[in-house]
């Protein structure tokens, strides 16, 4: 039977590459969201290599004396979390999760040792992430919701869980806590469906990158509608937009012309200046066809089904949108490799052979897995991911002379971390104690700050200077 695994994760910090899980949460639905499962709520404990953002903490409210006492380690949590998501038939979903928190989750199951993509395929697996829906709900079928409320730094509507529950009569109890963010994911998905069953069934049919190749070419690469926040103003979300091209090279990248920008004379400037952008066709965007259009969408949108028509049959001529021009200018885009292994998700994919040895590896109990011998992997990363993995989820397996190796490698990373964006150790003291300082600092927020400065200070008493 399919199900929806509806989650959300609160962090400590922003940087899904670097910044660690302190929250997990995840309800487990039929298709029509009644809950067939108990809730799940997960506390991460935190690894003594890793300093918090107080900026993330003040927002959350979790503190590092939470996850440590009610959390499990890292590793134990992985498990728990890919036993959930490797379930078959089972539809990972989550409210704006592809940027953010599918990215967490992949890159914890990478530090852990797993794929991080096994996840997302076979068994009827698949991932879904539903803010676009309520974008385009907003944009194109409203009947029956409201969405009334002005986030005020963009000046159009929020899509705040929040603003979204309190409009339209969801009781949501709290912000920033997991499960209670899953609970209001399920009710806005389930009055979207209510509401406006076909738009719910479309964007759920439409959620994988080869339900969207199989769109592109029975429509003849047509125009169509795309719903984005790259569109945000206060007519909506949704653009009409013209498919140009499939980079032969990057096979999740199409090609597409803004149908509301002016014709350019040459596509070697980048958006918005051209009109020309890449849609990333396997991060679950929310196209549509054009006969999605009615009159009173038109008028909200502000262009009508007839003009999309006649501009793109302009810009199928125009010489600066071949598919050609467009693949011959496109971007140099070459990523520097990152070094570090823990960053290193994206450097190469894991080998069958590495796969099945990483497997057989899990299986052993944390002593074993640094006691079992010399063990040959095709990429050498994982020599030191392995090590990382048992120092962080189970430091007591450590040998003795390993463990002062451990403590060292955590004062290093305290000191000197492996980003330039991260905060120093000092950094972080200091800015904790200017907010406490500070004459703006609310109770609340004391409060979580004196437990950030306490943690600091037993960091610094069992790893920098022990």
């Amino acid at each position: 039977m399919k199900t929806f695994l509806w989650y959300d994760i609160e962090t400590f910090g922003l940087n899904p590459k670097y910044d660690r899980l302190a929250q997990f949460a995840a309800i487990r639905t039929d298709m029509d969201m009644n809950v067939i499962d108990e809730p799940v709520l997960i506390y991460v404990k935190l690894s003594p290599d890793y300093i918090p953002s107080p900026d993330s903490c003040l927002v959350t409210g979790i503190t590092p004396q939470e996850v440590n006492s009610k959390g499990i380690a890292e590793a134990e949590a992985a498990e728990r979390i890919r036993d959930l998501f490797m379930e078959p038939d089972t539809i990972v979903t989550g409210y704006n999760s592809v940027s953010f928190d599918d990215e967490v989750m992949r890159n914890l199951f990478y530090r852990n040792l797993y794929d991080p993509y096994e996840r997302e395929y076979g068994a009827g697996r698949s991932r879904w992430d539903i803010i676009n829906l309520v974008r385009a709900a907003r944009d194109l079928r409203p009947q029956g919701m409201n969405f009334s409320i002005i986030n005020p730094e963009t000046g159009a509507s929020s899509f705040k869980l929040t603003d979204l529950t309190a409009e339209n009569n969801i009781d949501q109890v709290g912000a920033h806590d997991a499960l209670v963010d899953v609970w209001a994911t399920i009710a806005v998905a389930k009055l979207i469906k209510e509401k406006q069953p076909n738009l719910f069934s479309w964007a759920l049919s439409i959620r994988s990158k080869t339900e969207i190749r199989n769109f592109l070419n029975t429509s003849h690469f047509a125009p169509m509608l795309y719903t984005s926040s790259m569109f945000v103003s206060e007519k909506g979300n949704t653009h009409p937009v013209l498919p140009i091209a499939i980079d032969p090279l990057e096979s999740n990248t199409l090609y597409c012309f803004d149908l509301t920008k002016d014709i350019p004379e040459s596509s070697a400037c980048s958006y918005p200046d051209t009109g020309i952008f890449r849609l990333a066709i396997n991060r679950i965007p929310f196209i549509a066809p054009l006969s999605v259009l009615d009159s009173e969408s038109e008028e909200r949108l502000g262009f009508t089904r007839k003009d999309i028509l006649a501009k793109a049959e302009q810009a199928r001529k125009a010489p600066s949108l071949s598919r050609q021009h467009i693949l011959e200018a496109k971007e140099e885009r070459q990523k520097a490799a990152d070094t570090d292994p823990d960053l290193a998700i994206y450097d190469r994919l894991t080998s069958i052979h590495d796969k099945n040895l990483l497997s057989r590896i899990r299986t052993l109990r944390p002593e074993e897995r640094l006691r079992s011998g010399e063990y040959v992997f095709d990429d050498p990363k994982y020599h030191q991911l392995l090590w990382r993995q048992v120092a962080r989820s189970w430091p007591e397996a450590l040998p003795e002379n390993e463990k002062i190796m451990w403590r060292n490698f955590c004062a290093k990373r305290l000191l000197s971390p492996i980003l330039d964006n991260v905060k120093t150790y000092e950094l972080y003291m200091r800015e904790v104690q200017e907010k406490l300082d500070s004459l703006d600092t609310d109770g609340r927020s004391k409060t979580i700050l004196l437990k950030l400065r306490e943690y600091g200070e037993e960091l610094y008493r069992k790893v920098i200077a022990p």
